[in-house]
Formats: structure tokens, sequence, C-alpha cells
């Protein structure tokens, strides 16, 4: 069995987050995904966009579409958003010592 092939076969990991009383779900990106972001040059623009883009049923399933991002930002509260963000980055961010060399 190729790398890829055993790639295919992984499922991506989903968080369920509570905040202020409502569940989200998030999905980590794929790289794919994260590629499609690179060409928002402001950071923290980008960064907001991918985890409305990560935003998921509780099957993994993404639910959002990248037209509605001006609807959900205004929408969304600071604080919520913040600790979304939060959330999103924990789930996407590897740490060296979770990095597996077998």
């Amino acid at each position: 069995m190729s790398y890829l092939d055993a790639v295919k076969g992984l499922k991506f990991k989903v968080q369920k987050v509570e905040i202020e009383g409502i569940t989200f779900y998030l999905r980590e990106l794929s790289g794919r995904a994260r590629m499609e972001f690179d060409a928002e040059p402001n950071i923290e623009l980008r960064v907001l966009k991918m985890a409305h883009a990560s935003l998921c049923d509780e099957n993994g399933n993404l639910t959002e579409d990248p037209k509605q991002f001006n609807d959900f930002i205004a929408a969304v509260p600071n604080k919520i958003l913040n600790a979304l963000l939060k959330e999103f980055s924990q789930l996407n961010l590897t740490r060296e010592d979770e990095l597996k060399n077998s």
C-alpha cells in the first residue's frame, strides 16, 4: 500500500466546541483547503476565513458557504470568534511532541 492510499484512508479530526451555550463542530483542514487561503495577504483575515471554512456537522461534513463569510463575521460576537479561533488553532497545529517517526 502506498503512502497516498494510506493517507486517503485517514479521517479528519472533528472537535465539538461549546461556547456560550452554542455548539460548534470544527474539522481539521486538508492541505488543499489551507492552500486555498494563501492568496489572502491579511493573516488575521486568512485565519478567520480558514476557521469559518472548517465549521462542520458532527460527522465532519463541511457546512459553510465561503460566500457567507461576511454574514458570519457580522453575526458572531467577538468573544465567540476568539474562542472559536483558539479551538481552531489547537485543532490544526501540530506540536513537535505529537509527531511520530515510525
